[in-house]
């Protein structure tokens, strides 16, 4: 199977000089999300079809890795979704298979939900199926049509009769077209409608009076249906994100003391038996042992790795950074391309001054050292198993401090301990 992602939207409602599929979840565009999952599937051939912004989202699709394959398709009018289909049809000449069609501003759909309506797909027989929603406010949606039960049509809201209005089954805009049906039924439909468009919705009357066989399958949980067109959508599905990420990790073990005030990004690694405190913000690829105690007001950033057993307390911003077991940090420090050892106490204030405005620079401390209060590692510095910081000490670039030395002053020196007669 292969897939066009609708990615050419201005995004009006979002009022922002950005394509709406640029605008980031938890530090990730949009349009990641959807690619993300395409490649989960297997679907490792994706047009991606872009149009406002295109230089914007062609320049992330070029920088972003994985396996998965994008053709980029310009839809340089924005004429509506059936046009946006008929610029990717070039695209498919020689392609006889399925074509999955998924709008670009729609993270929050499951992998296993797209598993299980491709599954219906095939064992239907249906020519064309679409993804619907059931919503118990259904403005802004295109509504879903059906005879006698069967699913014969799809209408706009803007052309819905006051009947129609009422009907809560609504379109999510993903559907399973064969591409021949698609490309035909394309040439047929006409922007006889009150925006002047292209609606690809319009195929499915085409179709249904060919009598091809459609289908609509309902989502289980109407919130994967969530599109965004506006900063309050933006808001709700990173909040339905949020909810989900943090359910998961209580299942497998987790405490969060207050879940509506923590944040967690998709991608995280929590060990059993860790307490997640309020207002706690832990960006994706960040992976936290077991039994640890985290907040409240931190940041874990992407890339840091904290052993088991450690303590990250109020104020405490951590960025690649890489914390051993036992671990203590507790109060108004960061620490960014730091490695500390197991059993090192992390005085209040402490910081990492890792970036000459050039280059990031390392910071290691080894295994239980005292960091005094206040201490400022200008990177990179190396910090022996056992040794002592003193208070307000600043340790300049390139210092080594070795097992057991106590380092004390600005800048700070090694305290060497007078020798007994």
């Amino acid at each position: 199977m292969q897939a066009i992602v609708l990615a050419a939207g201005m995004g009006k409602r979002m009022r922002s000089s950005r394509p709406k599929v640029l605008h980031e979840i938890f530090g990730r565009p949009i349009l990641d999300y959807v690619l993300e999952i395409l490649g989960r599937l297997g679907i490792n051939r994706v047009k991606v079809v872009i149009g406002h912004g295109g230089d914007q989202v062609r320049s992330f699709l070029k920088k972003r890795s994985g396996t998965l394959r994008t053709e980029i398709v310009y839809q340089h009018e924005q004429k509506g979704t059936g046009h946006a289909v008929m610029c990717a049809q070039k695209a498919f000449r020689g392609y006889y298979g399925n074509i999955l069609i998924w709008p670009g501003d729609m993270p929050v759909l499951k992998e296993e939900t797209l598993k299980v309506f491709l599954q219906n797909h095939q064992s239907s027989g249906a020519e064309v199926s679409v993804l619907s929603s059931p919503q118990l406010n259904p403005a802004g949606y295109g509504r879903i049509l059906r005879a006698g039960g069967r699913f014969y049509a799809i209408r706009e809201e803007l052309e819905c009769s006051e009947v129609e209005h009422r009907i809560q089954e609504v379109n999510s805009g993903i559907y399973i077209f064969k591409s021949d049906r698609l490309f035909k039924s394309l040439r047929r439909i006409k922007p006889a409608n009150r925006k002047n468009e292209f609606y690809l919705t319009d195929t499915l009357e085409v179709l249904a009076g060919a009598k091809c066989r459609l289908e609509a399958f309902p989502l289980a949980l109407p919130d994967e249906g969530h599109g965004i067109n506006s900063r309050e959508d933006l808001g709700e599905v990173t909040a339905i994100m949020n909810h989900r990420e943090i359910r998961k990790h209580q299942a497998s073990g987790v405490t969060f003391t207050a879940p509506e005030q923590t944040f967690v990004a998709p991608g995280v690694s929590i060990g059993r038996d860790t307490v997640i405190y309020p207002w706690t913000y832990i960006e994706s690829q960040v992976k936290i042992g077991e039994g640890c105690e985290i907040g409240p007001f931190a940041k874990i950033r992407k890339g840091t790795v904290i052993g088991s057993g450690t303590i990250v307390g109020s104020f405490v911003e951590l960025n690649r950074s890489r914390l051993g077991k036992k671990v203590l940090a507790k109060h108004l420090t960061y620490l960014g391309d730091a490695e500390i050892g197991d059993g090192t106490n992390i005085g209040a204030g402490t910081i990492t001054a890792n970036f000459d405005g050039k280059t990031k620079h390392k910071t290691k401390v080894g295994k239980g050292v005292l960091i005094g209060s206040d201490t400022v590692f200008v990177a990179p510095v190396v910090v022996g198993d056992g040794a002592r910081t003193g208070a307000g000490a600043v340790i300049t670039g390139g210092s080594k401090i070795k097992k057991g030395e106590v380092f004390v002053g600005v800048p700070a020196r090694n305290l060497k301990k007078k020798k007994t007669k």
